[in-house]
């Protein structure tokens, strides 16, 4: 998650010489998303705007598997076992990888995916931009983008658990008074 993320784009490409292969532009010419790569990947990483204004918080990590029936095999071990599925398994607009997203023990969000959709060979290549209005229309195939997926980071916000310190215990899996708990 970025606050600004055209500076982290800008910082990544002009510092470290990533190229961008898409971006989410607001219409007022905000940059609400952008996916990076210095390789020939689709992306090997990307930022989204944090929604609450806030530095230092993390969206997801990406576990890229061999196939779309992985991801659906993965969904099924998920379930079986009682592990919390956030959204999917569906199809991104953006990228166009299979997806699925849980939550870890430790509260971060976990994504499995298929691996990227295209190699980007061109050496010219243009990045794909999408407007605020396609990216309104939510995933492929019309699905909506769920409210958490543009809320949730870690750490929580103090307003998720209440004080700071009871937000830095619920990450730690202890209570107010610095026990473990269950969550540990």
């Amino acid at each position: 998650l970025a606050v600004d993320v055209q500076a982290n784009r800008l910082f990544f490409e002009h510092y470290l010489g990533f190229r961008s292969t898409e971006r989410i532009v607001l219409n007022d010419g905000t940059e609400a998303g952008m996916w990076l790569t210095c390789t020939n990947k689709s992306y090997d990483f990307a930022y989204t705007r944090e929604a609450h204004g806030v530095r230092g918080r993390f969206h997801h990590i990406t576990y890229a598997l061999d196939s779309r029936e992985a991801v659906l095999q993965a969904a099924d071990v998920f379930l079986e076992n009682g592990v919390f599925i956030e959204t999917g398994p569906h199809k991104h607009a953006v990228q166009q990888t299979f997806f699925l997203y849980v939550y870890e023990p430790g509260g971060n969000r976990v994504e499995v995916a298929n691996e990227g959709a295209r190699l980007v060979l061109a050496p010219d290549w243009k990045p794909i931009i999408w407007t605020e209005e396609e990216r309104k229309k939510g995933q492929a195939w019309g699905l909506q983008t769920i409210e958490s997926f543009h809320t949730h980071g870690t750490p929580p916000l103090p307003d998720d658990f209440g004080t700071r310190d009871q937000a830095e215990n619920a990450i730690a899996g202890t209570d107010d008074l610095g026990k473990k708990g269950i969550a540990s």
